[in-house]
């Protein structure tokens, strides 16, 4: 990735990840019988997910090299980074592209067809989207290997 790139996606992080937070409560299944547990459980939920939001931001700010090389303290932190992937993609998904199948987002010829007949800030998240699996798809096989 370019700086330009990093920067771009960190952005979008900023933006996106109190949405995610908020999406990772709203998509659990809380106890609605027991309110405090309920509360609690939102509250550690969305806590995590900025956190991991956060963690992947200072990740892609801090890559490093051409191509950047993104490093990852640990396995554990590698998931944590997975985890924020699939909740800044589900939330894209979720808002900003909830009329385009599934099946399109993640076909690359689909997206080529897509893109020209979208707006502009569509196309910049479509990007962010893509780039984001690319992410999570290379870090996957990573940890698959380790």
């Amino acid at each position: 990735m370019t700086p330009e790139a990093r920067r771009i996606l960190v952005d979008l992080l900023r933006l996106a990840a109190p949405a995610a937070a908020r999406a990772a409560v709203n998509r659990a299944r809380l106890p609605e019988e027991d309110p405090d547990l309920a509360a609690g459980w939102a509250e550690l939920l969305a806590r995590g997910a900025s956190e991991e939001c956060a963690l992947l931001a200072t990740g892609i700010a801090g890559a490093k090299g051409d191509p950047a090389v993104m490093r990852i303290a640990d396995e554990s932190a590698g998931w944590a980074v997975v985890r924020a992937l699939s909740a800044v993609r589900l939330t894209l998904r979720e808002s900003v592209f909830p009329d385009v199948p599934d099946a399109a987002l993640e076909d690359e010829a689909s997206l080529a067809r897509i893109a020209p007949s979208i707006p502009a800030e569509q196309r910049h998240a479509l990007a962010c989207y893509d780039c984001f699996g690319l992410l999570q798809l290379a870090l996957l096989d990573q940890l698959d290997r380790d």
